[in-house]
């Protein structure tokens, strides 16, 4: 049965691309549509025949997924999709980047407890989005780095946008340089290849652009274990990319993806396609972003709140009053300032919503996020006279603000994090403060970003890092190892806002891996623990290794053994926590908070073949 253009593909005829030039038959001027074409098998030569009799301009070719990318006349479609070598038309959707704005957790997901395998040069990750800053200085050395450019978005190693550098820094930022931050791969030894699929000023692409990213990708990869991490995603479905998807899984690719910003229950794609990981965001405590899509696809959770990494440019952007001088972001599209800055008095302007001639001429306006647009809370304080707007977060943290594309400002903007707000609010009215807005320089920049984004390559990092141990392991034996081993956060067992839980590379390791092999040391304890000493020479023959961290400020400690193929039961302080655990690891939630310490040994179920005592400090 032939499918005619669905309902989705509509929509986006009513929201229109630009007008394309005439096509032949169908009159000038008339509106294009951006769509797959999927042509029955041995009918690709005709659906070319078809394509070029409706004037189709065409984008990409997919002999594989037997389909082409197309742009053609929207009155076409429905003539096209009832032709008998068409299979079915369906929309090439958008593909937008997922950061939303503003920072921390690489011992939330225990990468500080695993070291790099031996076999992490057979394993590779492969990054899609707008570009790397390769000359920043927390990028260890070029030769770690590759690339590959799409059609008309510039250099891989180029990155004006900067989404794609942040990510990067999450997965590999160098942790042994003292400058910056750290990666969740931080030796500077993974292989690391950046398809640039978003140009420098945009924040979306099209569907088909993202499966030839994922083609260019495999087609990197040799013969290494790849692991993919899309920061993006769209509410739209495509029949062919989720084939392209599945084709890839099938051949061994670990695709991971962002769940999707839009803090409801929607679908995000290509997240959630049964073939990728998708990925939700949590805070610093362990609570599910409010912003983080909630969903049945939903398969784990990583942090994706006010994460810091890596920026490809510097500015010195602040707000200086009588309590001190607090960073600041700009408000893009807004209005720029020399060095020294615009100086008037401080007064407050609560959320902005509406003029206010009287109060703000010729100051400074503070304004709390919130009720209206950015664009709005600058344009009443210009109208009103006032010399610059400082619009403060109403939760903590900061942000990043824009105006919208098109719009621009006469008097500088900026934004701060709620706790300067606050302050100024509570110390510095009516005195005078200083805006600096000045323009951004590329340089080793570092940024706070929030958003599903953020939390993707916190998991697609942990994946390769794992799978560094095991060039043989499978991309479903990893997958399971992920979500069987991950920290149990909200609802019992899995649900939809966290999936199965906290990312934990230590743990999955340890399910991979229980007799311990190449399993680095045992890792420095995260917040306080002592990570064990791997075993004593008293003669047991079990070998007990611990580390501990912190999920919403309590205790937790994973415990990993070897030496023995039976089960055994977990002592913490000389009294039984668990009986007759066969995995190879254990984790305890101690329930605990503050400081303290525990000893644990395991031992052989009912006997007294034990382990040595580990103990581990908070």
């Amino acid at each position: 049965m032939k499918r005619v253009i669905c309902a989705a593909l509509a929509a986006m005829v009513a929201l229109a691309a630009a007008p394309a030039a005439a096509a032949p038959g169908n009159g000038n001027g008339a509106e294009r549509v951006r769509v797959y074409v999927s042509y029955h098998a041995e009918h690709r030569g005709p659906a070319q025949q078809a394509l070029a009799a409706v004037g189709a301009e065409l984008h990409y070719d997919f002999p594989g997924l037997r389909a082409f990318a197309a742009s053609l006349p929207s009155v076409a479609v429905e003539a096209l999709a009832r032709n008998p070598a068409i299979e079915f038309v369906e929309e090439d959707p958008k593909r937008y980047l997922m950061s939303q704005t503003v920072p921390y957790g690489i011992p939330m997901v225990e990468a500080n407890l695993v070291s790099e395998g031996t076999a992490f040069a057979s394993t590779m990750v492969c990054i899609i989005d707008s570009g790397l800053y390769l000359k920043h200085e927390d990028f260890k050395k070029p030769s770690q780095f590759y690339g590959t450019n799409d059609s008309g978005t510039g250099n891989w190693f180029e990155d004006l946008n900067g989404h794609g550098t942040h990510v990067a820094g999450t997965i590999a930022a160098w942790g042994d340089n003292g400058k910056g931050v750290v990666g969740v791969a931080a030796a500077g030894t993974l292989p690391v290849h950046i398809i640039k699929t978003f140009g420098d000023n945009g924040t979306w692409t099209y569907s088909s652009s993202l499966v030839t990213a994922l083609q260019r990708c495999i087609d990197a990869k040799g013969d290494r274990n790849l692991v993919v991490n899309m920061s993006l995603g769209g509410s739209f479905k495509s029949r062919t990319e989720e084939r392209a998807f599945d084709q890839a899984y099938a051949q061994g690719v670990l695709p991971v993806a962002a769940a999707g910003n839009d803090g409801n229950t929607r679908l995000s794609y290509p997240a959630s396609y049964s073939s990728v990981v998708s990925v939700a965001a949590i805070d610093q405590a362990g609570v599910v972003a409010p912003f983080s899509q909630q969903n049945s696809q939903v398969e784990l959770a990583a942090p994706g709140v006010n994460v810091l990494s890596t920026y490809p440019w510097v500015s010195n952007n602040s707000v200086s009053a009588g309590s001190g001088t607090y960073a600041a972001e700009p408000i893009e599209f807004a209005a720029t300032t020399s060095q020294a800055g615009v100086s008037a008095v401080l007064t407050n302007g609560a959320r902005c919503t509406a003029t206010n001639t009287a109060a703000w001429s010729g100051k400074v306006v503070l304004c709390e996020r919130g009720d209206i647009s950015f664009y709005d809370k600058v344009r009443n304080v210009q109208l009103s006279g006032g010399a610059a707007a400082v619009i403060y977060n109403n939760e903590p943290g900061g942000f990043l603000g824009t105006l919208g594309a098109g719009y621009s400002s006469t008097i500088p903007a900026v934004s701060i994090a709620q706790e300067y707000g606050q302050a100024m609010v509570g110390s510095d009215l009516d005195e005078s403060a200083t805006v600096v807005n000045t323009l951004p320089e590329p340089g080793d920049g570092y940024a706070f970003l929030s958003g599903t984004s953020m939390a993707t390559p916190h998991v697609a990092g942990v994946a390769a890092l794992v799978w560094s141990h095991g060039a043989m392991w499978t991309n479903q034996q990893v997958r399971d190892a992920l979500a069987a081993t991950a920290f149990d956060l909200g609802a019992p067992g899995r649900d939809n806002a966290y999936g199965h839980g906290l990312i934990q590379a230590k743990a999955a390791l340890g399910f991979l891996q229980p007799d311990g092999e190449d399993d680095g040391d045992g890792g420095d304890g995260g917040d306080g623990g002592d990570g064990g000493d791997g075993g004593d020479d008293s003669g047991v023959t079990v070998t007990l290794s611990a580390s501990g961290t912190k999920v919403r400020g309590v205790h937790v400690v994973t415990l990993n053994w070897s030496g023995t193929e039976a089960a055994v039961d977990v002592y913490r302080d000389n009294e039984s926590i668990a009986s007759s655990v066969s995995e190879g690891f254990y984790r305890d939630s101690t329930g605990n908070k503050g400081g303290g310490s525990y000893t644990y040994e395991v031992c052989e179920a009912g006997t007294s073949t034990c382990s040595n005592e580990v103990t581990v400090v908070f």
